[in-house]
């Protein structure tokens, strides 16, 4: 019986997104040469408006799997959440999508690339589309309904 739930929780493990950081210089390539429409939100663990508009970027991205449309969740959580309490946010909200941990202390480094007017208040939302020559931030948090409103502009 030990041996069945030792091979249910390696089964679980081994299919359980995991979180992958990144620095400063791979955030820039991301914003900058994306080959797909792109939403990133940033958010953190201990964000509450944060966590409440994670459902509906999941439920969108889940929507929107086969369009050319990629949700990434970029985690500007503290050092000491990675990558334990990341992971196990990720897993208990059955996130599916992308998700990214900002491994970068210094904010000034980061912030002009994610948009210039940009305070570093989360959560906060950009829509990029390199063919649609489409970019937008959108500080705070967003409607579901404006969600949707921004991801069909870029897709049209």
């Amino acid at each position: 019986m030990r041996l069945f739930f030792f091979l249910l929780l390696c089964c679980h493990a081994a299919t359980a997104q995991q979180v992958r950081r990144i620095g400063a210089d791979e955030l820039k390539n991301v914003l900058h040469h994306p080959d797909s429409a792109l939403v990133i939100n940033l958010w953190a663990t201990w964000c509450a408006p944060c966590i409440k508009e994670l459902p509906w970027f999941e439920q969108l991205a889940q929507q929107m799997k086969n369009k050319p449309v990629k949700f990434i969740f970029l985690s500007l959580d503290m050092e000491d959440a990675y990558p334990q309490q990341i992971n196990r946010f990720i897993t208990q909200n059955k996130i599916r999508s992308t998700v990214l941990w900002l491994d970068e202390p210094n904010a000034n480094k980061y912030a002009s690339l994610v948009d210039p007017r940009w305070q570093g208040s989360i959560p906060a939302t950009i829509f990029l589309s390199k063919k649609k020559n489409y970019r937008r931030f959108v500080a705070g948090e967003i409607t579901q309904e404006e969600l949707r409103k921004q991801v069909s502009m870029m897709l049209e």
